[in-house]
């Protein structure tokens, strides 16, 4: 028993294989790489790899490419549609109208430069306060117009109503408002200031199938636009809005009301004092009527009631010598007087609310 238990350990250890590697755990980690290298699923996995890294974007292309098909198709379809609504609003000779419009630019600046500046002051002051500060927009002027959502307009700079006039139709819609904002745009930077203010006098309607102010001075006071005066100038600027309404031949009380209210625009802005503003609403307007209902040929609009109560007045105006007849017209005496009166009061008003400013800063 004690020989068996001897030799039974021995002969355990002699049968212990031996190896010729230095450490057998390498043998077992290269037979494991060898066998997941001939693995399918990992053959698999490297050739997904290699399919991924040739096409790597292939199914998120997939995925949004009827969004990028959708959006190409609607951004042409609203290209289309505001092709349509502009060229519906443009008249069809556009081109033709703009090039005729810049060349004829430069002729009214030149044929205006003779012109008095109380004329720009004038119609600068009523009808675009703020022309030589805007660059064909007026947001002040636009925002009032679109919050009252007013049915006649408003808003308009000079420029747009240039446009306006010159290269759009009548009918008035949302789209041709955005595309005469965009065609004012583009004339602030074609054209110079002067230009357009010159093109706009020259080209707007003066009532009585009449364009440009130099018709309109001659077939209203028989002179040229030199020679027109502050008071002149100031009713002439009035009837810009609504010619044929305010047309002082058709009632020759709207000449003293308009020239009044262009007068306190021209105060507001700070182109005339008050004072003379008050003289000019005092003097009288001489109307040339080249009409045969109008055998004088010269109206006479008081300013004063003392004047024209003779049976024949002798008036000497610029030269000419004609026969007044002198019937008394109350009814149209009063209403310039309550103009006169009116702006007066005005003038009170403003001198006040001056004294009181000045104070307050002291």
């Amino acid at each position: 028993m004690s020989f068996t238990a001897a030799t039974t350990p021995r002969l355990i250890l002699s049968k212990i294989p031996t190896f010729p590697f230095k450490n057998p755990r390498n043998l077992f980690s290269k037979t494991l790489i060898l066998y997941s290298l001939k693995s399918p699923t990992h053959s698999n996995s490297l050739l997904s790899q290699r399919v991924n890294s040739l096409h790597p974007k292939s199914s998120s292309t997939q995925t949004h490419h009827p969004i990028q098909e959708l959006l190409l198709l609607l951004v042409f379809s609203l290209t289309l549609f505001c092709f349509r609504l502009f060229s519906s609003a443009l008249l069809p000779d556009f081109p033709l109208r703009w090039q005729s419009l810049i060349a004829f630019s430069h002729e009214a600046e030149t044929q205006t430069k003779v012109y008095p500046e109380h004329i720009w002051e004038a119609i600068v002051a009523y009808e675009d306060r703020r022309f030589f500060r805007h660059f064909g927009l007026d947001p002040v002027g636009i925002g009032p117009a679109v919050f009252s959502f007013s049915a006649l307009g408003g808003g308009s700079t000079i420029t747009q109503q240039l446009v306006k006039n010159t290269f759009l139709r009548n009918e008035r819609t949302f789209w041709r408002k955005i595309l005469e904002m965009v065609l004012a745009l583009a004339l602030e930077r074609t054209m110079s200031k002067q230009g357009i203010l010159s093109s706009y006098v020259c080209k707007i309607y003066w009532g009585h199938g009449i364009n440009g102010i130099e018709s309109a001075s001659n077939i209203y006071f028989g002179k040229h636009p030199s020679l027109l005066s502050l008071g002149e100038s100031a009713m002439l600027a009035g009837l810009i809005p609504a010619p044929e309404l305010r047309s002082p031949l058709r009632d020759q009380r709207s000449g003293k009301t308009f020239q009044a209210r262009v007068l306190k625009r021209m105060v507001e802005v700070g182109s005339l004092d008050i004072e003379m503003a008050l003289l000019t609403v005092r003097q009288p307007l001489y109307l040339n009527l080249n009409r045969p209902e109008h055998a004088d040929g010269l109206s006479y609009l008081f300013s004063f009631s003392g004047l024209g109560r003779g049976e024949n007045n002798k008036l000497n105006h610029v030269g000419k010598e004609s026969t007044f007849k002198g019937t008394w017209d109350w009814e149209r005496e009063s209403k310039i007087w309550e103009v006169c009166e009116e702006m007066e009061r005005w003038a009170m008003k403003v001198r006040r609310r001056t004294s009181v400013k000045a104070s307050c800063l002291k």
